[in-house]
């Protein structure tokens, strides 16, 4: 059974790492969206837009005929009109046709046309009648810009038939063409897209940072969880330990007391940064171990010096030689010794277990049994939850499917020869 361990408001070494990836990620996508898909994006409906001399709506400038009746104008090619008009404003007051608005124009054959006209490209001179006295009779001849007939768009080709200020019902004069176009403002376009690329990079930054995270997560737990035989036989003898150890939190308390499962790892943890901080934190603070060299000559005495050779008892033995190996497995997390350096020295323990005790159920208990003591002496009456704990840990560690437990007592570790005859005549084996 496996439990999935989560650190409220702590964020691993690894994941403010992906965070600052994502940060980054979105950054580039902003700036990608600002800097170049807005520009181009600008350029291509710019580059859309015919703005150039000789173009419909720019002034009159040669290259195209000059009309001055309605006949000329429908043949359908570019014209500039030339149109004599008079200072009666209100024969020139254009109206909405649908949602566009259009001028008014009245030929001078008293044709009234629907028009889109760029006023800075036309050009007026003003006529006054030969000894006219009074202002009425001023017109003015009105040069339009390029220009050219079009049909009414499908949506306004009935009002514009309905329309009873004009009387040519067939399209509308175009002299305005793509000057009239409002071009997008390029930077609120850079503005819009540095903010659709932010969310792209966010969508696509946190799916990166996701499978990373979960690929590396996976990476660091293959890399303590037992991979053979051997492995998981070592890790069973300090089971009950590295279960405890491994439902602790990053500032090492349990994330659940009632939790006796965890998955079973090498030295109790995954081989993360985490797990390696509170490894060497609680080495230091409660083995008083800070260094590689420490870890070693404390697992010497406790499994080759009077710390085991002194033991009287099976309950101190499994306390001493469990404990060695659990030293093993957290140098290993702490990153003190390489998986081969953590296994070839826990074999040697290891051997030195199987001749000591009968199997599993016998290590156990005495390690529970020393536990015990041990928990009375520093907690007192306030160790009974921790010992109750620690006995529901070792039956669920009995009943799993992967319980190391369901190993061979005898399977093969490695022998330390020398050292085994020594323990041979400690337990008196033949």
């Amino acid at each position: 059974m496996a439990v999935t361990r989560v650190y409220v408001g702590h964020s691993s070494t690894r994941q403010k790492v992906l965070a600052v990836g994502l940060l980054a990620v979105m950054g580039l996508f902003g700036a990608v969206g600002s800097l170049v898909v807005a520009p181009a994006l600008y350029q291509k409906e710019a580059g859309q837009v015919d703005v150039s001399p000789g173009s419909i709506g720019s002034m009159a400038d040669g290259s195209v005929p000059v009309v001055t009746t309605l006949k000329e104008m429908e043949g359908g090619e570019p014209f500039v009109l030339r149109n004599e008009e008079f200072g009666d404003w209100t024969r020139s007051t254009g109206e909405m046709i649908g949602e566009t608005y259009y001028n008014k124009i009245t030929l001078e054959d008293g044709t009234v046309l629907a028009a889109k006209i760029r006023f800075e490209a036309e050009t007026e001179e003003f006529v006054r009648e030969e000894g006219a006295l009074r202002a009425d009779y001023e017109h003015t001849v009105v040069t339009y810009p390029i220009g050219v007939m079009r049909p009414w768009p499908q949506e306004e080709q009935e009002l514009a038939e309905a329309a009873g200020w004009i009387t040519y019902k067939d399209g509308y004069a175009d002299m305005e063409g793509d000057f009239g176009v409002e071009l997008p403002d390029l930077e609120k376009m850079k503005t819009d897209w540095s903010l659709k690329m932010l969310a792209a990079g966010l969508v696509a930054g946190l799916a990166a940072t996701t499978a990373v995270d979960l690929f590396m997560g996976r990476k660091e737990g293959r890399a303590s969880t037992p991979q053979t035989e051997q492995e998981m036989w070592i890790l069973g003898t300090y089971a009950n330990w590295a279960q405890n150890f491994g439902q602790l939190n990053y500032k090492g308390r349990l994330t659940s007391p009632n939790t006796v499962a965890s998955p079973l790892y090498l030295g109790g943890r995954p081989k993360d940064e985490d797990s390696k901080k509170l490894t060497i934190k609680v080495l230091k603070k409660d083995w008083g171990i800070k260094t590689r060299e420490d870890l070693l000559d404390t697992v010497e005495y406790m499994s080759k010096g009077s710390g085991f050779w002194d033991c009287t008892t099976q309950s101190g033995r499994a306390w001493e030689l469990c404990r060695s190996t659990q030293l093993l497995g957290m140098g290993y997390i702490a990153g003190w010794l390489t998986k081969k350096e953590m296994l070839e020295r826990s074999s040697v323990v290891g051997n030195i277990i199987q001749r000591v005790f009968g199997g599993w159920e016998e290590l156990s208990e005495s390690y529970l049994e020393a536990y015990t003591d041990w928990r009375v002496q520093v907690s007192g009456q306030q160790a009974e939850a921790a010992i109750v704990m620690r006995r529901q840990i070792q039956q669920n560690l009995n009943n799993r499917k992967d319980s190391p437990y369901r190993l061979p007592w005898m399977l093969p570790l490695g022998m330390d020869s020398e050292r085994m005859e020594r323990v041979k005549e400690k337990t008196g084996e033949v």
